[in-house]
């Protein structure tokens, strides 16, 4: 049986005008030639992800997806429709909706285009949809990863309640931040950088409240320790993307963005397009 939603291993058993036809031993679907990775020949055995066209038919790609119903993942917000929720790109021809049913109430919570998620995907009749996990369900998932407390995590928040945020790292891992340690209001897929405050048997407490001078001061230190420790120089300028910044500096783009434009206000940096480099004084 061919089930959208998942991947799954098919035979190729001929070759159509619109792309290869592919079955499970039962049932055909269609594999397009623009997502096929490669020619197959009939009799081949190919690995798909199956997922719903505009017509809801299973259909098949060979493209590697960030969500499955199994396997949740970072999706990106691609639109978002008041009254209805937001759509979410998975990687796949057709992007997946989040139903407001799975969003707050408070449409300003949403999460905004190019934002992103973390979601898991499910089938209701034959439309695919995508989840947002609840607090649970992240902690259930076996990670080989811990925190110690005072240090930065970058984190997306993906649940708001009265008693706080609930934020899920780049590692996945849950940090809940209570209403007494945010500033300002936040909302769903925002990016923050959240200072680990205590962890107990992996779960973990996180605050947003920092002073942002300090924060500055902090970040600034990040920076320029960096530079030091490279002989002067950084790939990374204030148009790098967030998930360059993290890999480098383990810090949100916002932070960095701060602290660089401190940094070169004070004349410590110069930089061409490619990378910042340290000034001698």
């Amino acid at each position: 049986m061919i089930n959208i939603g998942e991947y799954q291993k098919l035979e190729v058993t001929r070759k159509s005008d619109l792309g290869f036809m592919l079955t499970d031993g039962n049932e055909e679907i269609l594999l397009h030639f623009a997502q096929a990775k490669k020619e197959h020949n009939v009799g081949d055995k190919v690995l798909v992800f199956i997922y719903p066209d505009k017509k809801r038919r299973p259909t098949a790609t060979e493209e590697e997806v960030f969500a499955t119903i199994s396997k949740p993942g970072f999706v990106t917000v691609t639109e978002v429709i008041p009254g209805t929720g937001v759509f979410v790109n998975i990687n796949s021809p057709k992007d997946v909706l989040v139903s407001k049913d799975n969003l707050p109430f408070n449409e300003e919570a949403w999460p905004r285009t190019g934002e992103r998620m973390y979601v898991t995907l499910k089938v209701k009749g034959d439309t695919l949809l995508a989840k947002p996990l609840s607090r649970f369900e992240v902690q259930g998932l076996h990670k080989n990863v811990s925190y110690e407390e005072r240090s930065h995590q970058h984190a997306t928040v993906v649940r708001i309640s009265e008693k706080g945020l609930g934020l899920i790292t780049d590692d996945v891992m849950y940090v809940f931040v209570p209403t007494t340690q945010l500033r300002g209001r936040h909302h769903l897929g925002e990016e923050v950088d959240v200072l680990i405050t205590k962890a107990l048997d992996e779960e973990y407490y996180g605050s947003l409240n920092q002073q942002k001078e300090n924060m500055i001061d902090t970040d600034k230190e990040i920076i320029l320790t960096y530079l030091k420790n490279n002989h002067g120089k950084m790939p990374l300028t204030a148009k790098s993307s967030a998930e360059e910044v993290f890999r480098y500096l383990k810090m949100s783009r916002k932070a960095f963005k701060r602290a660089y434009g401190g940094l070169y206000k004070d004349e410590l940096i110069s930089f061409d397009e490619k990378e910042t480099k340290l000034q001698e004084k």
